[in-house]
């Protein structure tokens, strides 16, 4: 996975600050995953079945650079980027 303590072992880029939920991480690869994202946004805390998670970012590349996320998809890491995950739990 790329979260980074603050050091970038090995070869790469250096790692970015993103921000998920507002908290920040270090991350060192070229891109992230829908999963990788939601995992730091919610560390041990899988998804039941029928929950959803949605995922929007911003300041991504290309401008103004926002969207969202899909499940399985994955997406390239600018430096400050921002995620915003959000849970649906069906009952």
């Amino acid at each position: 996975m790329g979260l980074d303590s603050n050091h970038n072992p090995g070869h790469g880029k250096p790692p970015v600050t993103i921000f998920i939920n507002t908290r920040e991480f270090q991350w060192s690869e070229n891109e992230i995953s829908y999963q990788q994202v939601y995992d730091l946004a919610f560390p041990n805390e899988p998804l039941n079945d029928g929950d959803l998670a949605r995922i929007e970012y911003s300041r991504g590349h290309g401008g103004g650079g926002a969207g969202t996320l899909h499940p399985g998809g994955t997406i390239k890491v600018k430096g400050k980027m921002v995620f915003d995950v959000y849970v649906t739990i069906r009952s």
